[in-house]
């Protein structure tokens, strides 16, 4: 519940939505303290206002749906204005004009007499429930409708995709005003892109009341430059309301693609999402329930041709060891009778000699609970609360089912928010959110040991599965180590508005900390590389001699070469990284405004004010985080000679100024302007795990540091050994004076 008057309200980052407006008599004066009650059509919950000395009148922060808003005062006629209906992060002005009674009699007006903006510079962009339920969104994903967004560009699954020209995680996402973003990437947690782009859960979208995104202007707007993404769910009402589906996406139903050869099935293309959702009263008038639930399955068809080392593959290498007298490397046999399964291996001496059949596929479970409660007329409250968990499977780089990565997430989200009306004048919105998501990856069979085949790669290589093994021209194994983060942010954020006269302030601040439990355990299990260039074969092939004598090495397969290395055991390249990749890192972000909305005319409005954004270095009390600085003489440790990784900000204010004009006081034109500096909270990826291209440290994580520092070794052009480790179980030893091995 919410009680305030004022005239010209500024734009707000609120996911609630405004009603406001001037009451004026038939001479044009303004009529001061006139009693206006907006009452919602859904729940029957009353807010009431009174006019101030301008005549001037304001509903914030108002629960979405329609409103009933009428308005009184002695010796005047009673006017109404039946549905006008309130979306997130928008003010709809009110014209209210008062006839002298002449006996009792009521003035009713059309709610499309309101569906203009005319006091606010923010551009926002509103997607109601109904439009949602209609557009053609992939796979049901609430983040595709970033599209819909003026001055959108790229492809927006996933929240990516740039509004604007800022970069393609520079919006701040919310449900229900409460943090959804994941810092370590800084997209939306929830319906985040799961092992190939496919939301790994999502949120159903017959929860969704509105989708709105504001472009920023206002100093209450922060956090990223690009805009303000807001996802409002629908609450309960006093009236009974339910829903159930079921979709089905299939093949079956599609066209044959125009180059599918004739008498060729298509591909498996099968999602399949069905649930419901139920809202109802509690307490008739106070307390009132929504909840809505959703399975998805989902199998997508992959077939393609690739090489694997057949057994008639393996039969040409081993031709050609023979003939230089080399013998077959015992680890190497183990490996391509455990590592490939046997279906895969028989197929002919050529390249693309097997057939993938094996889809991609997943699942989800997702559901949402919503309770509203009005306490008394000055004070309502609401909760809510999302979980989302599945699972996907889908290849990153090899055709082989055992190596495809497999993903499981688990998602939830919270939100409290507590409305307070103190006066007329005063009223506060507290907010608090709780927002965490986790996620693994894996390949699809990790279960194998390797020194059960006699290969022992280093006492450090302690988790189960297949190493990295390229064997140039074939297909690869071991493409996704263990890996993952679980992710939590905590959020407040308090608002107060206040009006004075012509002017309304809002003034508050939010605070987040986000804490990162990050384990990309990247090269863990080590990497090798088979190139053909090791065996006594080489030179011959380059030559044209001894095997190759007689032979046309222009049209030789040099994939047997590569085998035939392999086979032999010869490594021309490998490499592991040994030590402690996780790592436990927090971030703590703030953030003050203040600003004024200014109706300086009936035509023009003037919003100004400051924002001080702080957003502080990642840290964690472990002395596991090192960086170079050459100037301090090489590896430095935060909480151990220098105080983070890299300098506090703390000179971040960004001033706002904008302006709403209506040129014609009753016409539909109004010209928007705004100007302001914005910061923004850089994500954590490029600083933990950036995974270059080259194979060096991976970011933080991946320098020395800790009770187990991370080293990353290269053991070349040697013979793997049979029950013997390749690689150290420790790196180099640690500087003397330095945080590391501590």
């Amino acid at each position: 519940m919410l009680l305030l008057n004022f005239g010209a309200l500024g734009s707000a980052q609120t996911f609630r939505g405004a009603i406001n407006g001037i009451v004026r008599d038939s001479s044009d004066a303004v009529v001061p303290k006139a009693h206006v009650v907006a009452e919602a059509v859904a729940t029957g919950i009353k807010h009431a206002t009174l006019t101030t000395s301008n005549g001037e009148f304001v509903f914030q922060d108002l629960p979405l749906g329609k409103y009933d808003v009428t308005v009184t005062v002695s010796g005047f006629a009673v006017f109404t204005a039946d549905n006008v209906k309130v979306t997130a992060g928008a003010i709809y002005t009110l014209p209210v004009r008062l006839t002298l009674v002449q006996t009792s009699t009521t003035i009713q007006v059309s709610a499309t007499a309101v569906a203009l903006d005319t006091t606010t510079e923010t551009q926002t962009t509103d997607v109601a429930g109904a439009s949602i339920q209609d557009a053609p969104l992939n796979g049901r994903d609430f983040t595709q409708l970033m599209a819909l967004q003026p001055g959108f560009g790229g492809y927006p699954a996933g929240g990516f995709g740039s509004v604007n020209g800022t970069r393609g995680n520079q919006v701040n996402w919310q449900i229900d005003g409460v943090d959804n973003n994941d810092l370590w990437h800084n997209i939306p947690a929830v319906n985040q892109g799961g092992v190939s782009g496919i939301a790994g859960i999502v949120l159903p979208i017959d929860a969704i009341d509105e989708f709105s995104v504001q472009t920023q202007s206002s100093p209450e707007a922060g956090r990223n430059p690009g805009g303000v993404a807001n996802l409002v769910i629908k609450s309960g009402g006093n009236d009974v309301h339910g829903s159930a589906y079921y979709y089905n996406r299939n093949e079956a139903f599609a066209a044959a693609p125009f180059f599918l050869p004739a008498g060729t099935p298509k591909n498996e293309m099968r999602n399949v999402q069905w649930g419901g959702s139920l809202s109802f009263p509690i307490i008739r008038n106070r307390t009132f329930f929504f909840g809505a639930f959703e399975k998805q399955n989902f199998t997508i068809g992959i077939q393609g041709l690739t090489t694997e080392p057949s057994l008639a593959y393996q039969q040409a290498a081993l031709g050609v060891m023979q003939f230089y007298g080399v013998p077959e490397n015992p680890v190497s046999s183990a490996m391509l009778k455990t590592l490939w399964p046997s279906g895969a291996l028989q197929g002919a001496a050529a390249p693309n000699n097997f057939f993938s059949t094996d889809p991609e596929y997943g699942y989800s479970y997702n559901g949402i609970v919503k309770l509203d409660h009005k306490i008394n007329d000055k004070n309502t409250v609401s909760f809510r609360w999302f979980s989302g968990e599945g699972n996907q499977t889908a290849p990153v780089g090899s055709n082989l089912k055992d190596y495809y990565e497999v993903a499981p997430i688990h998602v939830q989200n919270y939100a409290l928010v507590y409305n307070s009306a103190f006066s007329p004048a005063f009223s506060n919105q507290l907010l608090l959110g709780v927002n965490a998501f986790n996620q693994v990856f894996h390949d699809s069979n990790d279960s194998f040991d390797t020194k059960s085949l006699g290969l022992y790669i280093s006492p450090s290589a302690t988790f189960r599965g297949a190493p990295h093994l390229v064997i140039r021209g074939f297909d690869e194994t071991g493409l996704t180590p263990p890996a993952g983060r679980n992710d939590i942010t905590g959020h407040v954020t308090d608002t107060l508005s206040f009006v004075v006269s012509k002017h309304q302030y809002r003034f508050g601040g939010e605070y987040r900390k986000a804490q990162i439990n990050e384990f990309y355990h990247r090269q863990a299990l080590g990497g090798f590389l088979f190139d053909g260039s090791q065996g006594p074969w080489f030179m011959d092939f380059q030559n044209g001699t001894g095997f190759f004598q007689n032979i046309n090495t222009a049209n030789y397969d040099s994939n047997i070469l590569t085998l035939a290395d392999f086979m032999a055991g010869d490594v021309n390249l490998s490499f592991i990284t040994i030590g402690q990749q996780e790592r436990f890192v927090y971030v703590n972000a703030f953030s003050l405004f203040f600003q004024d909305a200014w109706q300086l005319t009936r035509k023009l409005s003037v919003s100004y004010g400051v924002r001080y954004d702080y957003f502080g270095p990642l840290y964690n009390d472990k002395k596991d985080l090192s960086i170079f600085v050459p100037s301090k003489g090489g590896l430095v440790f935060q909480g151990a000679g220098i105080p983070s990784l890299y300098p506090a900000d703390w000179k971040n204010f960004a001033p706002r100024l904008g302006f709403a004009y209506r040129p014609r006081e009753n016409g539909n034109l109004v010209v928007r302007a705004g100007f302001g500096i914005y910061y923004d909270e850089p994500n954590l990826n490029p600083f933990l795990a950036n995974n270059p291209v080259n194979g060096g440290p991976a970011g933080v994580q991946s320098n020395p540091a800790g009770s187990n520092p991370v080293s990353a070794i290269e053991v070349d052009n040697y013979t793997i050994p049979q029950n013997s480790y390749i690689f150290p179980a420790t790196g180099p030893t640690c500087p003397t004076g330095s945080g590391c091995g501590n």
